[in-house]
């Protein structure tokens, strides 16, 4: 595995999730969100479910999909 594909996912979605991590516990702390409202369970729901799917979506494209034309799996 060459970690010239490996370290640019790591940082981004690594240090991302830090960051986002952040914001949703100062969001939760000073009271802008609230887990009893259901809209804001829904916004978080979809932030979390968004923020898997892109990871998803980079990790096929960045290991999986150089093998595509070769005919083969990795």
């Amino acid at each position: 595995m060459n970690m010239l594909r490996v370290w640019p996912i790591v940082c981004e979605f690594g240090v991302g999730a830090l960051l986002c991590l952040a914001g949703i516990w100062a969001g939760l702390r000073g009271g802008y969100l609230d887990l009893k409202i259901a809209e804001d369970r829904r916004f978080l729901t979809t932030l979390i479910a968004g923020y898997l799917l892109l990871l998803a979506v980079m990790c096929v494209f960045t290991f999986l999909s150089p093998h595509w034309a070769e005919g083969g799996t990795p």
